[in-house]
């Protein structure tokens, strides 16, 4: 029951971060009479996340990428024997948020560490992450893209 629960998650997590992400790609957010946060951004990914998320606990990343011709750019998002990509600082509300611009090349990762999974599971899943002192398994969702010339 906990892992169909987890992938379930995974998968709200991901249909969430890609709605999102269009709304950067396209402009939306960047020519809105307000400027967008960190906050209001935050609200946008929980308003298309179940009610079983506490958005409070959301971790997001928001980064222009380098336009360098050397392996830089998505590299420096990547650990650095390839196995994976690299997860940012894990407290709550903590966060990067660039918006970008036009043709701008962009990184979103949105983390939601999942903590209901029993403490010997989560820390084998998570190979050792934890959010606020307790063990948790880390969903993660990125998306990778180029802002459009709106």
């Amino acid at each position: 029951m906990a892992s169909s629960l987890v992938f379930y998650m995974n998968q709200a997590l991901d249909n969430a971060t890609a709605r999102a992400s269009r709304k950067i790609l396209t402009g939306d957010l960047q020519s809105q009479s307000t400027a967008a946060t960190l906050t209001s951004f935050r609200e946008n990914v929980c308003s298309n996340l179940p009610a079983a998320f506490s958005c409070s606990n959301l971790v997001i990343n928001l980064y222009v990428v380098p336009k360098e011709v050397q392996p830089s750019g998505y590299y420096s998002f990547v650990s650095a024997n390839l196995d994976g990509v690299l997860v940012s600082n894990l407290a709550a509300g903590a966060g990067q948020f660039n918006l970008g611009g036009r043709g701008d090349y962009q990184y979103l990762q949105v983390i939601y560490p999942i903590m209901f999974l029993p403490p010997q599971i989560s820390s084998w899943l998570s190979g050792g992450a934890t959010f606020g002192g307790k063990p948790a398994y880390l969903a993660v969702s990125a998306a990778a893209f180029r802002n459009e010339q709106y």
